[in-house]
């Protein structure tokens, strides 16, 4: 109806009529053709089907969804033995995957076997990589992220979905890619608002000085946390998933 009107006034005005809206970058799913991927991605699909498996005792509770900054969690990552202490008791999954996109989770959760139990909670942090050397704006990206979250939704609907804000980039506030970063984030509590059992966190300021400084202590490349950056993530969320999963 919309674009008949607009037809219509274009035809008055000499205005041009509407057009259909093109996929948005950051919310169409897209595969990664590289073979690490792949392999990852089949290593997460076997531990599903484990899961599935009434004769194996496989459990997965927790869905840790993201980039490269979650998947420093294991492989021998700066962040493993904060997972081991932390996460693994919370029978988590590591859904990150290095230089993951928005869109690029939205593949692989399209291609994930369903578990047959619900995941009592998740963990969403994506989109820096979107932005920042990425191509696309602070609100695209975000855009990005609220429609992983209806998705996890969809997928699991008793599932209680915790967004956690970007974690800042670069040494100084002034850093551009700090601003889009900044921007992005500041759009995520008015588009999460109305997913069900969806909740949102901002805790990037735990990693900075009170002049906004982010020291080379919490990231030592300026993007990854340290494992003293892992242990403050770890402090900061895992009692809120505990308790969004019923856990003491």
């Amino acid at each position: 109806m919309k674009c008949i009107i607009t037809f219509v006034l274009g035809l008055a005005t000499g205005l041009p009529a509407c057009s259909a809206e093109k996929p948005h970058p950051s919310t169409s799913a897209q595969v990664r053709l590289a073979s690490w991927w792949m392999t990852r991605h089949a290593e997460k699909m076997a531990i599903i089907e484990a899961a599935n498996d009434p004769k194996k005792e496989t459990k997965v509770e927790l869905l840790m969804v993201g980039d490269s900054i979650t998947h420093n969690f294991d492989n021998g990552g700066p962040g493993e033995v904060v997972w081991q202490k932390h996460f693994a008791p919370l029978n988590a999954l590591n859904l990150g995957f290095g230089g993951d996109r928005t869109n690029h989770v939205l593949w692989r959760l399209e291609h994930l076997p369903k578990l047959k139990t619900s995941p009592k909670a998740a963990s969403l942090m994506i989109g820096t990589n979107n932005i920042c050397w990425g191509s696309d704006h602070p609100r695209q990206a975000a855009d990005g992220v609220q429609a992983i979250a209806k998705k996890l939704n969809e997928m699991y609907p008793e599932m209680k979905i915790l967004v956690v804000a970007v974690f800042p980039r670069r040494r100084e506030l002034t850093h551009p890619h700090r601003k889009e970063i900044i921007e992005l984030n500041s759009h995520l509590p008015k588009l999460l608002k109305g997913i069900p059992n969806v909740s949102f966190v901002d805790i990037g300021p735990k990693f900075l000085d009170d002049k906004g400084h982010l020291s080379k202590e919490m990231m030592p490349d300026t993007t990854h946390p340290s494992t003293k950056g892992h242990e403050i993530w770890a402090a900061a969320i895992v009692p809120t998933l505990k308790q969004l999963m019923g856990k003491k």
